[in-house]
């Protein structure tokens, strides 16, 4: 039954999985860690090409140990490591002891490991044995191979394919919610897993935002600029039941996704035969200062300056109201790395330190909210290339009355 053919167009490459395992065993020598500890379910993934409830231990040296709990036989069908049945706890904390010996370091990624986690390591082995590594993942896994891009460009097609038909799909549903609902089952049809994957803990987003009017500046707890009502306070952003009228812009945000792999994409539309010429303005500004974030995407440069210099050329304009966020919306970074997870590196905001170079991929999504109007402006999803940037996402940024 295992592996199904349907799988087998999907498996990370054996190549892929010998050079990231190499990548992460140079970093923890680099680091003086023994050895890492791996469950979280996007890094298995990315070190073992499987997705199953299970335990990476990495040694600096030697052969990793793939401990899984479920499924085994799919682990077995999917990955390139051996796998060891899951023996227990006091096994796991075992084989854990003996990959980094009585004085050596075990290495965890701290941002993603349970609270009770943590403290039985630190139980066995002692805080000062006990390494954050997660940094140093979070930054390998920043650049992309060229597999890797392939899966994010497939994403964005799914982007690209759903906004040519925004003008007909928007006209045929009354509630955001409706036609949000419309997007995904569309984006489920193209292979959209469903689940978005955050690096944050506490933070969830729905696939697809699509909001009209004043609901693009209603709160959020997201840390993203675009508002949503959601359809319950227990869903608090994204898509409600705000019914879309003339007069409005419409924005769709999407976090598409193929093979684990998401892009983030996003374009604006106006309900109505005629758009006011300060939504336009508004709307050129935004795909202005995107060009400005292009000219600066390129190796070399730190994520840091990119954002001082366009932070430098925004006050030199006439900016429209709401740029990066309405009120509490507002968020102090210009785009965001993309991969295996929504929320990666690089981060282009202020003081970052990130050096930009190829394979990094990055959204960048200048917006602006206008009380009364709505959302304006764009996100693209770009790769960072030995010449620059390019743009996964070929729609037209311009804004269109539908």
């Amino acid at each position: 039954m295992i592996p199904t053919e349907r799988h087998l167009p999907y498996y990370v490459p054996k190549t892929e999985v010998e050079r990231r395992l190499a990548e992460l065993q140079a970093s923890l020598a680099r680091q003086d860690v023994a050895a890492a500890w791996i469950d979280g379910i996007a890094d298995l993934f990315y070190y073992a090409g499987s997705a199953q409830s299970a335990t990476l231990l990495v040694p600096a040296q030697g052969r990793p140990r793939y401990v899984v709990r479920m499924s085994i036989e799919r682990a077995r069908a999917e990955s390139p490591l051996a796998v060891e049945p899951f023996a227990g706890g006091r096994a796991l904390f075992a084989a854990a002891a003996e990959l980094i010996g009585a004085s050596g370091r075990l290495g965890a990624a701290f941002e993603i490991t349970p609270a009770s986690l943590y403290a039985k390591l630190v139980e066995c082995f002692g805080a000062s044995r006990v390494a954050d590594v997660g940094p140093a993942i979070r930054r390998r896994r920043a650049v992309k191979s060229a597999w890797e891009i392939e899966q994010i460009h497939r994403a964005a097609e799914q982007a690209t394919r759903i906004f040519a038909r925004m003008p007909t799909m928007a006209r045929q549903y009354e509630t955001e919610l409706e036609l949000s609902a419309a997007i995904e089952f569309e984006l489920r049809k193209m292979g959209h897993p469903g689940p978005i994957r955050l690096r944050r803990i506490g933070q969830e987003l729905a696939m697809i935002v699509v909001v009209a009017g004043d609901s693009a500046l209603y709160p959020t707890n997201f840390d993203g600029p675009v508002g949503g009502e959601g359809p319950s306070p227990a869903a608090a952003s994204g898509a409600g039941w705000k019914p879309m009228k003339d007069g409005e812009t419409l924005m769709a945000d999407m976090v598409t996704a193929h093979n684990g792999y998401h892009a983030d994409d996003a374009r604006t539309w106006f309900l109505g035969r005629e758009i006011p010429a300060a939504v336009r303005q508004a709307h050129a500004f935004c795909t202005d200062m995107l060009a400005v974030l292009e000219s600066h995407l390129k190796p070399g440069v730190a994520a840091g300056e990119v954002h001082r210099l366009t932070t430098e050329w925004v006050a030199r304009q006439s900016a429209p109201s709401g740029l990066m966020g309405f009120g509490e919306n507002q968020v102090k970074f210009f785009g965001h790395g993309v991969g295996l997870e929504l929320d990666g590196l690089p981060v282009i905001a202020a003081k970052q330190e990130f050096i930009l170079e190829p394979g990094n991929v990055i959204a960048v999504e200048p917006k602006a909210f206008l009380p009364g109007v709505g959302a304006v402006g764009v996100e693209n999803t770009y790769v960072i290339t030995p010449a620059g940037c390019e743009s996964l996402c070929p729609t037209p940024l311009e804004i269109s009355a539908i």
